[in-house]
């Protein structure tokens, strides 16, 4: 014996009754002829009507009314005998529910008749001579765009899903739902962004609220480059899919009337969701207890022991899915690696692995770039130009990478940081910028319409926040993502001046301990956006001295102040110190070339030479340089690469005099003219007081 899966009639034999066939045969039109399956083609065909004494859906209550949309997501086989009233069936227009073979998996962005790049160059036997194919073909005439980014759906994907996946509706909040669905509609980049974070259909506790996340999602796979879905384009869509009626069209209005969250709160609304989609599928577990209690099974294969082993299995994927986070085998990733070496065989290959900062050019070929997930720190005394050197680097990303840049300083004001900007790129003294008149001034006007143009190249990219004592790390993630939505990209980078000036939700008394607390998040929130951070240490009393001080010896990251475990949670360390040697040279080269043109040799330009040492550098290119020199200008805000430093310094001499005159060449070194009544002054002291 058995049933009819659609009327649920005792049958003899096989899956349907006779009359239920007859219905569907009669019922039938003739299939398009398809070479795949896609998701805009379910979505867009109308449920078959099955043969069962049930009303049509307009007219059952909402509680009890079948769901159109066919289950995107795996739904794992649940007991027999729960009835539509109690329980949300999808894909299903029968008032019991019986057990089902899950459906096969469907990527909800890409068609699954069209192999995807990506995908094509990660699956096994994969070579560079293999023709890969867009999304875009005859026959899926909607996805003319494939996206940035797309989803692939795994075994140990479709698990994690699953768990969430409930038939069963209620123990939701609609507020919560309502937020996340304005923001979904008006902002694709939250949609993909959910999406990657798990957002499913079973994550909503209603029958409306379902259909209409499903509705907004074949409505971006048909258009992707719609910015936003209005009420028209819903309502048709809604309408196509039999779902619209009074209650379907009171929920939208809330939802059109909802202002679009940020990203943070779509990130923090989604994990409420999923706790409460957790507690309905506990629900669906009760449900499927009472019925094995009260009724006997209708399959006869089915006992105690198979049903309690079903039941702990399901608890236990609850229990997994709120205490761990998901582990894949590494041959997922090796995947991953094989499919980008494929890659460079045909497009190149590359000179780093992450964001680019030329014209620093050794350190940028000495760290590869800034690569993503890696936490970077520089550390060093007072007056040896941390803030300006990071703030080089900054907008040198932004402006090569065009990628949003967020430079948090807890020591200054934006303002300030603009000028220095400003100094830094028309080469004019802060002081200057702030006090005298430029725009009157042809030289003072010229740089600094120079260094405006430079920085209209970065401008648009790059954030100054004056951070307080509650920009925590926390606060710090939510800028974050907030800028990413802004940008609709996953890309960023974040600087923070400096470590030891950030609060923390809790207090402590020693600082090694909060410095290893805050450099802990950092590294994990690094790890996090996928994207690096780079933060400002100051060195303590004793590393301060060492620096200041012309011996051999020199700072590293144990003298940064409270430094505790922050040279293990880097992925590059990086220390600035003073050449006393270099700078020694440098300035009595200076003085003599003063004194050969005539000039003033007792004003010489402040000019240091600062050495930067990559005390630690995780996965470094081979052969490459650990110590690289810097040209500071003090006046200018200005830092000038030199190149690799060398042990031997039996040419100082002769490196210094070439760089002299190539500093002087280029109008780097302008000299002061000397004081009209120097001849008078000459062997005597001469003191002025001003108003005596």
């Amino acid at each position: 014996m058995a049933n009819c899966k659609i009327c649920n009639k005792e049958i003899d034999e096989g899956y349907i009754c006779n009359e239920c066939a007859q219905n569907q045969r009669n019922q039938q039109t003739p299939p398009q002829q398809k070479s795949g399956f896609s998701l805009n083609g379910l979505l867009k065909t109308q449920p078959p009507k099955p043969a069962s004494t049930l009303p049509p859906a307009s007219t059952l209550p909402p509680s009890s009314r079948p769901d159109p949309f066919p289950p995107i997501t795996p739904f794992p086989t649940t007991a027999p005998g729960l009835t539509a009233n109690t329980s949300f069936n999808q894909g299903s227009s029968v008032s019991t529910r019986q057990p089902v073979a899950p459906p096969p998996p469907i990527a909800p962005s890409v068609p699954a008749f069209t192999p995807n790049p990506v995908q094509t160059a990660a699956s096994p036997g994969f070579s560079p001579s293999q023709p890969t194919f867009s999304a875009a073909t005859p026959s899926s005439p909607t996805a003319a765009k494939p996206p940035t980014k797309p989803p692939t759906t795994t075994k140990d994907d479709s698990e994690d899903i699953a768990v969430y996946d409930s038939k069963v509706t209620g123990y939701g909040d609609e507020d919560l739902e309502i937020s996340i669905l304005s923001g979904i509609m008006k902002d694709n980049y939250i949609l993909e962004a959910l999406k990657g974070k798990g957002l499913i259909p079973g994550l909503f506790s209603t029958r409306y609220s379902r259909g209409i996340f499903r509705s907004v999602q074949a409505l971006r796979e048909e258009s992707p480059d719609l910015t936003g879905l209005d009420k028209i384009v819903l309502k048709n869509k809604l309408k196509q899919l039999n779902l619209w009626d009074s209650t379907v069209q009171n929920f939208l209005e809330k939802v059109l009337r909802e202002p679009s969250p940020m990203l943070d709160q779509c990130l923090h609304y989604l994990e409420l969701m999923k706790e409460q989609a957790l507690k309905r599928k506990l629900k669906e577990i009760s449900h499927e207890i009472n019925e094995f209690i009260d009724a006997p099974p209708k399959n006869e294969n089915e006992n105690l022991e198979s049903f309690t082993n079903k039941v702990i299995q399901d608890v236990r994927n609850i229990q997994k899915a709120r205490t761990t986070k998901r582990i894949n085998l590494v041959r997922e990733e090796m995947k991953e690696i094989t499919a980008d070496m494929d890659r460079r065989e045909i497009n190149g290959e590359v000179d780093i692995i992450g964001y680019s900062f030329e014209p620093m050019h050794y350190l940028n070929l000495a760290v590869s770039g800034f690569r993503k997930g890696f936490m970077y720190a520089i550390a060093g005394a007072p007056r040896r130009g941390k803030t300006t050197f990071t703030l080089e680097l900054a907008t040198r990303v932004a402006t090569l990478n065009k990628i949003p840049v967020l430079f948090f300083t807890y020591e200054q004001t934006k303002k300030n940081l603009a000028y220095r900007l400003l100094a830094k790129e028309s080469r004019l003294n802060p002081d200057t910028l702030q006090r005298k008149k430029i725009k009157s001034d042809m030289i003072a006007d010229a740089k600094f319409m120079g260094g405006w143009n430079k920085m209209q190249e970065y401008m648009d990219y790059f954030y100054i926040i004056e951070a307080t004592k509650e920009d925590t790390v926390d606060r710090i993630r939510s800028y974050a993502y907030n800028v990413m939505q802004d940008f609709n990209t996953e890309n960023i980078m974040i600087f923070v001046d400096y470590i030891q000036k950030m609060p923390l939700s809790r207090n402590y008394n020693d600082e090694k301990f909060k410095v290893e607390e805050i450099s802990t998040e950092l590294k994990g929130l690094s790890i996090e956006l996928n994207n690096p951070i780079m933060t400002i240490s100051s060195l303590s009393k004793e590393g301060c001295m060492i620096d200041a001080t012309p011996d051999a010896e020199r700072p590293t990251m144990y003298h940064c102040k409270g430094s505790g475990d922050l040279e293990y949670d880097l992925d590059c360390a990086m220390i600035q110190a003073k050449d006393w040697g270099d700078t020694r040279e440098l300035y009595q080269q200076l003085q003599h070339k003063a004194e050969e043109l005539g000039k003033d040799s007792t004003r010489i330009p402040k000019v240091d030479v600062v050495n930067l040492y990559l005390d630690k550098n995780r996965d470094a290119p081979e052969g490459i340089f650990s110590t690289i020199q810097y040209l500071f200008f003090i006046e200018d805000n200005k830092f000038i690469e030199l190149g690799p430093k060398y042990d031997d310094d039996r040419f100082r001499f002769s490196k210094i005099e070439e760089l002299v005159e190539s500093l002087i060449q280029a109008n780097y070194i302008v000299f002061f003219d000397k004081p009209k009544d120097a001849n008078f002054n000459k062997g005597r002291v001469s003191i002025k007081l001003k108003n005596f």
